[in-house]
């Protein structure tokens, strides 16, 4: 079977710090209170290039990371270079986890977790994480339904813009989306444009597949593969969000 990859690297891998601004980030301080609150070593799969793992290092956290992706991991030790931190990464798909340590904290932030298109592949990723935890561990899941999409099917439109600080160009993301709601699937297509001097000099287009849980299905798949003391909340503030569009945060426990 393939496994679901969002296939990170080139331009996409490159591109990729360009879409969050600086710090604190929306769900930072979220995490690293949870970590702190936990102890011990925390693992975060789907690390990417280090947006949470690295401040997290820097700050005096004990933290991991896994990743799919050779090129964001090759940027993660780059940017924890310039920060004289050294972090300890794994490239590894979180579907077939199988790490040396155990964590007292397991964290997949920004609804990576949906990069995983089967059902199969979901829950083989949650038997590993499980498999991963310490005793008394936490893990902590974020998950989103695109409800915005879901009437707008074929409609291409601008997603995310960016300057890269490297040389000034201006790089575009154009999105557009097809939802499968009996499925739970929706199918990306995406088009990069990087501009130079108002010139379109590079065009890139990718397609990739997200699957969406709803609440209670997730609580049921977590409970299936042995996790107890499941909770949610909507959002990263005090109290949950209004909005339905806010992430949903699942911690999950042995």
């Amino acid at each position: 079977m393939h496994k679901s990859d969002w296939d990170y690297q080139g331009l996409v891998a490159e591109c990729y710090d360009l879409w969050f601004g600086e710090e604190p980030f929306w769900d930072q301080a979220f995490f690293e209170e949870r970590l702190r609150r936990n102890g011990g070593i925390a693992l975060e799969a789907g690390c990417g290039t280090g947006r949470l793992l690295l401040p997290f290092l820097r700050d005096g956290l004990q933290v991991e990371g896994v990743d799919a992706s050779v090129e964001m991991l090759a940027l993660c030790r780059q940017k924890a270079a310039a920060m004289n931190v050294a972090p300890v990464l794994y490239q590894q798909h979180m579907q077939d986890l199988n790490l040396p340590q155990r964590y007292h904290t397991l964290f997949i932030p920004a609804c990576s977790f949906q990069i995983l298109a089967t059902r199969q592949e979901a829950f083989a990723a949650l038997r590993h994480f499980r498999q991963h935890l310490a005793p008394g561990g936490e893990l902590l899941l974020t998950l989103s339904v695109p409800w915005n999409d879901f009437g707008i099917d074929r409609q291409w439109r601008l997603r995310r813009s960016g300057t890269r600080p490297t040389d000034g160009d201006t790089v575009l993301i154009h999105e557009a989306t097809v939802s499968d709601r009996h499925e739970q699937l929706q199918d990306i297509w995406l088009r990069y444009e990087v501009f130079k001097d108002g010139q379109l000099v590079q065009t890139l287009f990718r397609q990739h597949q997200l699957r969406w849980y709803h609440q209670h299905e997730f609580v049921l798949m977590l409970e299936a593969v042995g996790f107890q003391a499941i909770t949610v909340q909507s959002g990263y503030g005090v109290g949950d969000s209004a909005d339905p569009e806010a992430d949903m945060i699942f911690s999950a426990k042995l």
